[in-house]
C-alpha cells in the first residue's frame, strides 16, 4: 500500500514537471525533419509571427541570443512571436517553400537558396561594432603540427553543412584554388557537423583535424571559454559576407514588414532595448540590409557554377555526423 502511494506521488510530480516545462517553453517550436505538415502554432495565425532561427549553434544558445529580441518585437508589436528552431540549414528554405514561416535570421547561402527559390526578402542584419559581415575560417588544434594545405592531406575534415557559405563553399573555393579538387580523395574522411559550433569542437576533442566554421561563432566560443584560444589556430580566412540578417517572405504583410524594419533600425536608440543587443552577442546596432550586399557571395557562387534553383540544399546525409 505505502509503495503504491509512493508510485502515485512520483507520477503526478513528474506530471507537473513536464507541464511547468511545457508552460516555460510554449514559444519555442523545433521542427520534426521527418514531417512536412504545416508548424501549427496557434487557432489564430493573424496574430502569431513565426521566425525560423539556423542552427549556428547549440539551441539552448541560440534561445540565449534571439529570446530577448522576440520578446521586444512581441511587445512591440502587440503579437506573440514565436522563434522556430530549425535542425538544419537547408530546412529554413523549404519551409518558406512551403510558407511555414514568416521570417528567419539567414546565413548568407542559406539566404541566396531561399532568395531564389522562394523569393524571401532581407530587412535588417545586426553590426557589431561597426562589422556587419563573417568570414569563413579554417582552424586546427596548435598541437596537430598542420600549418598548410600540404599537412591537411589525409587528415580528418570537418565541414558544417551544404547550404553554409563559410561551412561549405568558401572551403570548396579555396581548396580549388589550391589545386584539391576532390575533397573525399584529398582528406581521410570529410564529415559534416551540422553547426559551426560542433565543427570546432570536434576538433578540439580530437574527432577531426581540420575545421572550417564561421568566424562570429569562434569569437563567441573563445569569448566564452578564453583558454580554448590556446589550444586553435586559424590558418585561413575567407572573403566576407553579410552576417545574418532577417529576412521575411514575399507574401508578408508590407506594413507589418516596414514596422519591423523601422524597429529594429532603431532598437540602439531605445534605452528599454540594450539587453536585447547585449544578448545577441554585443551587437551594437541593425543596419539596412537589401540583395546587392550579397555580391560578394554571388560571385563565389557564380565560380563554383551552382544553380541556386536547382541546388539540392536539403539532404539527411549533411547531418550524418553527431557530435557529443
Amino acid at each position: 500500500m505505502i509503495k503504491n502511494k509512493i508510485l502515485l506521488i512520483s507520477c503526478i510530480t513528474i506530471f507537473l514537471f513536464y507541464f511547468a516545462g511545457c508552460e516555460n517553453n510554449k514559444d519555442i517550436k523545433k521542427v520534426d525533419l521527418n514531417k512536412r505538415e504545416e508548424i501549427k502554432v496557434s487557432s489564430d495565425d493573424s496574430s502569431v509571427i513565426k521566425i525560423g532561427l539556423i542552427p549556428e549553434q547549440d539551441i539552448r544558445k541560440m534561445s540565449e541570443r534571439y529570446k530577448p529580441l522576440a520578446e521586444y518585437l512581441g511587445k512591440k508589436l502587440n503579437l506573440r512571436v514565436i522563434l522556430v528552431y530549425l535542425d538544419n540549414y537547408g530546412e529554413v528554405c523549404d519551409k518558406f517553400i512551403n510558407k511555414q514561416l514568416d521570417a528567419a535570421f539567414f546565413g548568407s547561402f542559406s539566404y541566396a537558396l531561399t532568395h531564389a527559390k522562394a523569393k524571401v526578402e532581407p530587412l535588417v542584419r545586426p553590426e557589431y561594432q561597426g562589422t556587419s559581415t563573417y568570414r569563413g575560417l579554417i582552424i586546427v588544434r596548435k598541437d596537430s603540427h598542420i600549418r598548410n594545405i600540404e599537412d591537411m592531406k589525409g587528415k580528418r575534415l570537418v565541414l558544417v553543412h551544404r547550404a553554409t557559405y563559410a561551412g561549405y563553399l568558401y572551403p570548396l573555393v579555396y581548396f580549388r584554388q589550391h589545386g584539391v579538387n576532390n575533397l573525399e580523395g584529398y582528406f581521410s574522411s570529410v564529415i559534416f557537423a551540422g553547426s559551426h559550433d560542433k565543427a570546432i569542437f570536434a576538433v578540439l576533442r580530437g574527432e577531426a583535424d581540420v575545421a572550417i566554421s564561421k568566424d562570429l561563432v569562434y569569437k563567441r566560443i573563445i569569448r566564452e571559454n578564453p583558454d580554448l584560444e590556446k589550444k586553435l589556430m586559424i590558418l585561413y580566412a575567407s572573403g566576407s559576407v553579410p552576417s545574418n540578417a532577417l529576412c521575411v517572405s514575399k507574401d508578408f504583410d508590407s506594413l507589418l514588414r516596414d514596422k519591423i524594419k523601422n524597429i529594429l533600425l532603431n532598437l540602439d536608440k531605445d534605452k528599454d532595448a540594450g539587453s536585447v543587443l547585449e544578448a545577441l552577442g554585443g551587437a551594437s546596432r541593425f543596419i539596412k540590409t537589401d540583395d546587392a550586399d550579397y555580391r560578394y557571395l554571388y560571385e563565389t557562387i557564380k565560380a563554383l557554377g551552382i544553380d541556386l534553383k536547382a541546388y539540392p540544399y536539403f539532404e539527411r546525409a549533411d547531418i550524418g555526423f553527431k557530435a557529443n
